[in-house]
């Protein structure tokens, strides 16, 4: 059944208008219904609150994305609904899609899309504040915005968040220097609203004009290479080693090998790889047959007689990649076929082209792809304060919250890594 209603509204809120002064006019729809298709609600807003009530927008989306300035694979159509429909919380996120003032024959245009959730009590506050999504597997969270638009769409984005009285905006892991990055900023500074940097980092990225050699040489030691080439040597002493390059191919194939591949090594022993849970096995078979029906699923793999060594799943956006999981066979971990694999995508990537750079979607400092990809990609996330009385004391606690906890984190991961290198060693030896 399909609900088409105005939003809630908490706290006393009252509805905000647009910061270009008119109000805001906003639907939210529960669930996709067939008259949508022919005659669908016209709003400066339509905040969607399921999956299913994506459905009648692909179209939309499809071109919101092709149009972007950014790009985002996990925001698009196919991304996002596999996640909303399988993942931990997506029952919760809703899609505010950010349209243009109506012209004279009632049309409209898309000129954002952006998933969020409500919290009640984040970070110790009692008050609402809204959060970009980010789930588990998130790489970025960068909104997709129409180019040239970004501006108008942030402006309606925070006018419908501040109409339903959140005390916080929340914008996790975009690019730094994006579009919508000089656009947030922008908005913000031109309509004083407080913004607080909660976290700003680098990660491995690969962009060169280069050729494989030159970019191995230039920056990768003489003694390291010779050490990649010996392991790879000696790998082929083995039977017959493969680098392979494809779209997929057979998905249920690829699918299927990659689970298999990933359960059987140290993830599968702790019970976190992606076919030890049904709905993030789910997630990930969507997630791949959308993004191989739009040519967009990009496999790599080593083989050793066919049988894989290594494989990495990665989702074209754009004219870049963004990759997303790696999985190896473990019992040939003194050969490194993970690094390998990753050595042999640099020459693929300076190659191609359709492919213009690689995002490794790394955490920062990672100790494998920091050292063979060369170029770095600025990420950060803000907090902006609502309009509500207590958005500037609300900004200032959850800023720091965030930070430490970070801080915390961080600690926590350079201590696991190392105590894995120091695992992995004593069982070579």
């Amino acid at each position: 059944m399909t609900d088409i209603r105005r939003p809630s509204l908490r706290f006393g809120a009252r509805r905000k208008p647009d910061q270009a002064g008119a109000p805001l006019t906003v639907v939210t729809l529960s669930h996709a219904a067939r008259y949508l298709r022919d005659m669908p609600p016209s709003a400066d807003v339509i905040v969607l609150e399921s999956a299913d009530a994506l459905a009648p927008y692909r179209a939309d989306l499809e071109a919101l994305a092709a149009s972007s300035a950014d790009t985002n694979s996990q925001y698009e159509f196919y991304a996002l609904a596999a996640a909303m429909e399988h993942l931990p919380g997506g029952g919760n996120v809703r899609v505010a899609l950010l349209w243009s003032d109506a012209n004279e024959a009632g049309a409209r245009e898309l000129l954002g899309a952006v998933p969020y959730r409500v919290s009640f009590g984040y970070m110790g506050l009692p008050l609402p504040v809204w959060r970009v999504w980010h789930h588990i597997h998130s790489y970025v969270c960068t909104p997709l915005l129409k180019r040239g638009c970004e501006r108008q769409a942030v402006r309606r984005f925070l006018a419908l968040a501040d109409g339903a009285g959140a005390a916080l905006v929340e914008f996790p892991l975009f690019e730094s220097g994006s579009a919508f990055d000089v656009a947030l900023v922008d908005v913000a500074e031109r309509h004083q609203r407080r913004l607080a940097e909660t976290d700003r980092h680098e990660r491995a990225f690969l962009t060169s004009g280069l050729t494989e050699d030159e970019y191995l040489t230039a920056h990768i030691r003489k003694k390291k290479r010779k050490e990649f080439n010996r392991l790879w040597n000696r790998l082929s002493e083995l039977g017959e080693l493969r680098f392979a390059v494809h779209d997929g191919g057979n998905v249920d194939a690829w699918f299927n090998r990659f689970l298999k591949l990933e359960a059987g090594g140290w993830k599968g022993k702790r019970g976190t790889a992606l076919k030890a849970d049904v709905e993030h096995r789910a997630f990930f078979e969507k997630l791949c047959r959308g993004a191989a029906s739009q040519g967009k699923l990009h496999c790599t793999e080593i083989t050793l007689d066919g049988k894989p060594l290594a494989m990495l799943t990665s989702f074209r956006a754009g004219d870049g990649l963004y990759t997303f999981k790696i999985a190896f066979d473990e019992t040939y971990a003194r050969y490194s076929p993970g690094v390998l694999l990753m050595l042999k995508l640099i020459g693929e990537v300076l190659r191609d082209e359709r492919t213009a750079w690689a995002d490794s979607c790394a955490i920062p400092g990672h100790p494998m792809i920091d050292h063979i990809w060369a170029e770095r990609r600025e990420m950060r996330s803000v907090l902006i304060a609502g309009s509500g009385p207590f958005a500037a004391p609300a900004l200032r606690h959850a800023a720091t919250a965030i930070k430490l906890t970070g801080k915390l984190r961080a600690a926590l991961r350079k201590h696991y890594h190392a105590f894995r290198k120091e695992r992995e060693n004593d069982q070579n030896d």
